[in-house]
């Protein structure tokens, strides 16, 4: 699994790959802190999550999406979640994610 940051003003597009599990929390644990960082240091008004090439992510992964979207919604910020696949949309459906988040094909 990895991660690629890019900056386009005061938007943060995150492109995240791979399989994400329970065994990548220490990465998960440095994507909230990379992210929250920015959001509360002001310099990024909006946060982008594409993930299209994540394969798999369990629910440890959606609780780091929780932690992110709480804290970018707190600095009154906006988190979109963009492009997941087919089994990581099936697992949004499940959890009724779109109610919290906004979600883009």
């Amino acid at each position: 699994m990895a991660f690629r940051f890019k900056r386009e003003g005061a938007e943060l597009v995150v492109f995240i790959s791979g399989t994400l599990t329970f065994h990548q929390h220490k990465e998960g644990e440095q994507l909230v802190y990379q992210v929250t960082t920015l959001v509360d240091n002001g310099e990024v008004t909006a946060v982008r999550m594409n993930f299209a090439d994540v394969q798999r992510m369990d629910s440890h992964w959606l609780g780091i999406l929780i932690r992110i979207l709480r804290r970018v919604r707190e600095k009154k910020a906006e988190l979109v979640i963009e492009k997941p696949g087919r089994d990581v949309s099936r697992l949004f459906d499940m959890v009724e994610m779109n109610r919290i988040a906004e979600i883009r094909a």
